[in-house]
């Protein structure tokens, strides 16, 4: 009789009236196609060691996510949140624990006396059971909650990885595009000291005149400055990639020149694909219905709670025959509610509904700027190619008058100045295309990112 009456209370406890809101999504309207692109199915994204072809960077990336804090600390939440879900499941079932004592008890008066008790003894041992019955769901509601964060915990690794390997790859290109620059810098310098010395000799020699010779010092001087310049933001790149992949500053391997990057045709698929691929908009979803069931929770707080306690044991006044006491049991059942606190319960589900609010409108907006990225990143690549292009036949161009107008100027038909505005032109022009290439390895790593790739498994 007594197994019936537990199962019937389980029974009524898992299935009470559960109070409290469910999670209301409506189908959100996303577009055929993005604006930048032609549709086209992809049902999963690339994989990182796909796209970032280059060993070196490869190498970075995976040291990054095996000893990154971030995504140490992001693995660490996953465990502290499953264990939450566990620690709030509890609480849909009885707890058990036990208790034991002795106690002596001495009274010292002629009635004790008379009677023969002036002390007594008493040891015991219980099995406590107490448990309070779910009727109104709030033990489920923040069972799922717990769920609901567990999932959350899950898609903030996942977008802390993705992130991770966007930052990496993107510190990597940054640091080829310096390498890239500083030898620029460096060839160009060592053809501005061989100006020099050509025009200080034809100085001496009293074939040109000495704003040439100062002329050619300045832009000497000019080239050399910009390579410290570069050497410095090479360190603070290299120390930056350092430590996000969990190492002290120094040096980083390379790879692949920033002429030789592979640039890999990313597959943007269709809008309606993009969120179940970024692990941000999931993230954001799990935290809207963890918040929406504690409004459960505060919801049920306002309804009676019902709770039984049980104790089963033995008990003797001598040790010794503990164990051949009579059992000694007890149940209880007990009720308890909120009458009057001056509507305390009241505001805090009002405030577990505003929280509620702000999670769905977070939610919305990790919604928008997913498709905001998306196009970003879609233009950024495209115009960037288009730019490089144009750059690259600049650079053609002008190396073509500088080697023209040096000739004109070693046969006496023109004045240095128009060498000086060339050679100025055609390191701008060098620098420029340098910076844009890097530009368009650096969109293809956001955009990427934006359609939700960088965190699965290679």
């Amino acid at each position: 009789m007594k197994h019936k009456l537990l199962i019937f209370l389980l029974a009524i406890s898992l299935s009470g009236c559960l109070v409290g809101p469910k999670v209301k999504k409506t189908e959100r309207q996303t577009p055929e196609k993005y604006a930048s692109t032609t549709a086209a199915d992809s049902s999963s994204i690339l994989g990182w060691a796909t796209v970032y072809q280059d060993t070196a960077l490869q190498t970075l990336i995976r040291q990054a996510l095996k000893q990154n804090y971030d995504v140490l600390t992001a693995l660490a939440r996953i465990d502290e949140s499953r264990a939450a879900a566990g620690y709030s499941k509890a609480d849909l079932y009885p707890s058990l624990s036990y208790s034991a004592g002795a106690s002596a008890l001495n009274l010292n008066n002629q009635q004790a006396n008379d009677l023969g008790i002036q002390q007594r003894d008493l040891y015991y041992g219980f099995g406590l059971l107490s448990w309070e019955l779910d009727l109104w769901g709030k033990a489920r509601h923040s069972g799922r909650a717990g769920k609901a964060e567990l999932a959350a915990s899950i898609e903030a690794h996942r977008a802390v990885t993705a992130s991770l390997v966007a930052q990496v790859a993107n510190l990597y290109f940054q640091l080829r595009g310096l390498d890239d620059r500083l030898a620029i810098a460096r060839a160009t310098l060592s053809l501005r000291r061989e100006a020099t010395r050509i025009i200080t000799l034809r100085f001496k020699g009293g074939e040109v005149g000495e704003l040439d010779k100062f002329q050619a010092e300045t832009q000497e001087a000019i080239a050399e400055a910009l390579i410290p310049s570069l050497e410095r933001d090479v360190a603070q790149t290299e120390n930056a990639i350092r430590l996000l992949v969990g190492e002290m500053p120094g040096t980083i391997q390379r790879g692949l020149d920033l002429r030789q990057q592979k640039l890999v045709e990313i597959p943007a698929g269709l809008p309606s694909q993009l969120l179940s691929r970024r692990p941000d908009v999931r993230q954001a979803e799990q935290k809207w219905i963890a918040q929406n069931e504690r409004i459960g929770v505060s919801q049920a707080a306002r309804y009676p709670s019902i709770s039984l306690t049980g104790a089963l044991g033995v008990a003797s006044n001598d040790l010794s025959t503990l164990a051949d006491g009579g059992a000694v049991w007890n149940l209880a059942g007990g009720i308890t509610g909120p009458i009057f606190a001056f509507n305390k319960n009241k505001r805090r589900a009002e405030m577990e509904i505003a929280k509620t609010e702000q999670s769905r409108l977070q939610y919305e907006k990790s919604v928008l700027t997913a498709f905001g990225e998306v196009e970003s990143a879609l233009v950024a690549v495209s115009t960037y190619a288009q730019e490089y292009q144009a750059r690259s036949r600049q650079v053609d161009a002008v190396r073509g008058a500088t080697r023209l107008s040096r000739a004109r100027y070693d046969d006496g038909f023109t004045n240095y100045l128009e060498v000086l505005d060339n050679e100025r032109t055609l390191l701008d022009a060098e620098l420029q295309a340098s910076t844009t290439l890097q530009r368009q390895l650096q969109a293809t790593v956001q955009l990427y990112k934006a359609l939700g790739g960088g965190w699965q498994t290679n």
